[in-house]
């Protein structure tokens, strides 16, 4: 499966995002123009966001910045394929996704930035650990899924080969 071995980019996200809240475009297009590297087609952008800082017993492992239906958009249309972020998830924390259906009781905001993948397919991956080990860009990225039959998800292995 070629396409979970690609290029991969750290998007540093430290000091741009804030726990329990969305992250923007804007801080994603920040990351990109920070980083400097191309996005070739199909590679893997990897979410930096500072929660290496917190281990399970600490409450900042739960409170992370997650991504919404926009963001996820937006880095799919660069032609990432691969999506990765060190948080507990992808989409904002279940606490703060409840609060805005209470609030709204718009169904949309639930797992929002998960079923942005029916628009643009793409790989996503949660809690990746030690982004802080890799460089920026000029590394490889390699995907090993654990094969399970009839499953949306799959615990995975993720390799950075670093020249």
């Amino acid at each position: 499966m070629e396409e979970l071995y690609v290029d991969g980019l750290v998007l540093d996200l430290r000091g741009k995002v804030t726990p329990n809240a969305a992250i923007e475009v804007a801080a994603l297009r920040q990351a990109i123009a920070d980083n400097g590297a191309p996005i070739t087609p199909g590679c893997a952008l990897l979410l930096r966001t500072g929660q290496e800082a917190f281990g399970l017993a600490d409450p900042g492992f739960y409170a992370y910045p997650g991504m919404t239906r926009e963001g996820t958009l937006f880095l799919a249309d660069t032609g990432a394929r691969i999506l990765g972020t060190d948080a507990l998830g992808w989409d904002r924390p279940f606490p703060v996704i409840r609060r805005m259906f209470r609030e709204t009781g718009d169904r949309s905001v639930i797992w929002d930035g998960h079923y942005a993948g029916r628009e643009k397919e793409e790989f996503i991956i949660q809690q990746m650990h030690n982004l802080a080990g890799v460089p920026n860009s000029g590394f490889k990225v390699r995907v090993f899924p654990l094969p399970l039959a009839r499953c949306s998800a799959s615990p995975a292995r993720v390799v950075a080969f670093v020249p």
